[in-house]
C-alpha cells in the first residue's frame, strides 16, 4: 500500500497548491482516482486506515476508496466472499468511461496468482462489454493496448 499512500498523498499535496492559487474550482477538471483496497480483516490487514477518509474529503470527489474485507460482512447473497475484482464490477462503468474516454491509468499491486489474475480478468470483460464485444476479443485488445502504452501497470509476486 505504501506506493498507493505515496501516489495519494502527492495528489493531495498538488490539490492543496492548486485551491491555494486558483480557488476550489481548481479541483473540477482533475480526474477521478479509485483505490480498490482487498484484504481479510479490516481490524487486523487495513494499512494506514486512519487516513484514506482524510485524502478523500481533502481531494473533494476526486478519491474515493472502495474496501474488500473478504473474511467480514458483508458478503454477497449466496454467503460468498466479496474481493475487489467484484468492487470493480460495481463501479464498471465509471471505470470503463475513465479508461476509454478519460484516458485513465490501471495499477495492480498483489498476489499474481489469483488476485492479480482475477482483477485483470473483470477489468478485460468491463472494457470487452464497454466495447461493445467480448472480454475475450475486444477486451483482451484493450487490455493489450493499455499494456503496450503504459497505461496499465503490475506490480505482483506469487
Amino acid at each position: 500500500m505504501a506506493p498507493f499512500r505515496g501516489f495519494v498523498q502527492e495528489r493531495v499535496a498538488l490539490a492543496r497548491r492548486a485551491v491555494e492559487k486558483n480557488g476550489p474550482e481548481a479541483l473540477n477538471d482533475w480526474g477521478r482516482i479509485w483505490l480498490f483496497y482487498g484484504c481479510r480483516k479490516s481490524n487486523e490487514d487495513f494499512l494506514y486506515r486512519n487516513e484514506w477518509p482524510d485524502y478523500e474529503k481533502e481531494l473533494g470527489g476526486k478519491f474515493s476508496m472502495l474496501k474488500a474485507f473478504s473474511r467480514e460482512p458483508p458478503f454477497k447473497p449466496d454467503g460468498s466472499k466479496i474481493y475487489v475484482q467484484d468492487l470493480i464490477w460495481e463501479q464498471r462503468k465509471e471505470l470503463a468511461d475513465a479508461i476509454l474516454t478519460g484516458k485513465g491509468y490501471i495499477y495492480i499491486c498483489g498476489d499474481a496468482k489469483s488476485m492479480s489474475k482475477s482483477v485483470e480478468e473483470t477489468l478485460q470483460r468491463i472494457l470487452g462489454e464497454a466495447k461493445g464485444g467480448s472480454a475475450d476479443v475486444e477486451g483482451a485488445a484493450e487490455m493489450k493496448l493499455l499494456k503496450d502504452r503504459s497505461r496499465l501497470m503490475l506490480d505482483v509476486w506469487s
